[in-house]
């Protein structure tokens, strides 16, 4: 109930504080890595213990203030860089897949001609892996491991274009055998339960080669 309630708090103060998005669902998946991270600093919790709720009994209110305020701190770090993903039309994660689909184009031309023939649209499948980023396609760990990234830089929500394609060039063979159906069920469910921090470092160290080669601009 204490998570619940400073999860609200959080997402209100964001909406208040933010007029032109307010709250847009996705928000609040996007808060819950970053309570956990404080949570276990402030505490030395197991993760357990944590997403059972154990950790926040006895816990010092004070304590928990101070997560929350660096919870908010860092959720509005990381969104002042992907604001357009959360306005009203969704424009920036619009303009975002439309980037990822000319990457694919370049980058496996047989991939896109597959998706392209099956009459596959990007936005069908990406639109979560933008709003979400990726959060709902990977583990905590691997959750983890991916925005420690992203908080080190600046400019990740162009980065994070890199990174989509990075992971849908992973299944390139497992799609290229797929019609219609099966690839919205296997792209709207990625099988990354096997996947751990190394896998992560190797898709970031791919996405950061190709945002270095080519800027959004020779896209």
């Amino acid at each position: 109930h204490s998570v619940q309630c400073m999860l609200h708090r959080i997402l209100y103060v964001w909406g208040i504080r933010h007029p032109g998005t307010g709250y847009v669902q996705g928000i609040n998946d996007l808060v819950t890595p970053f309570i956990y991270v404080f949570l276990q600093e402030a505490t030395g919790a197991s993760r357990e213990d944590i997403e059972t709720g154990r950790v926040m009994e006895g816990v010092d209110p004070l304590l928990l203030a101070q997560v929350e305020a660096d919870s908010y701190h860092c959720l509005t770090n990381m969104l002042d860089n992907a604001q357009d993903n959360y306005v009203m039309d969704s424009k920036g994660i619009q303009e975002k897949v439309f980037v990822l689909k000319r990457i694919i184009e370049r980058l496996d031309t047989k991939l896109y001609a597959h998706l392209e023939a099956m009459e596959v649209e990007f936005l069908q499948f990406s639109f979560r892996w933008f709003n979400c980023l990726l959060m709902r396609e990977f583990s905590l760990t691997c959750t983890l491991r991916l925005w420690d990234t992203y908080v080190a830089e600046s400019k990740f929500a162009s980065f994070h274009v890199y990174v989509c394609a990075a992971v849908l060039v992973v299944f390139t063979n497992e799609l290229q055998s797929m019609d219609f159906p099966e690839m919205i069920t296997f792209l709207q469910n990625l099988p990354t339960d096997s996947w751990d921090e190394s896998k992560i470092d190797m898709i970031v160290a791919q996405a950061y080669s190709w945002c270095q080669q080519w800027s959004t601009g020779h896209i």
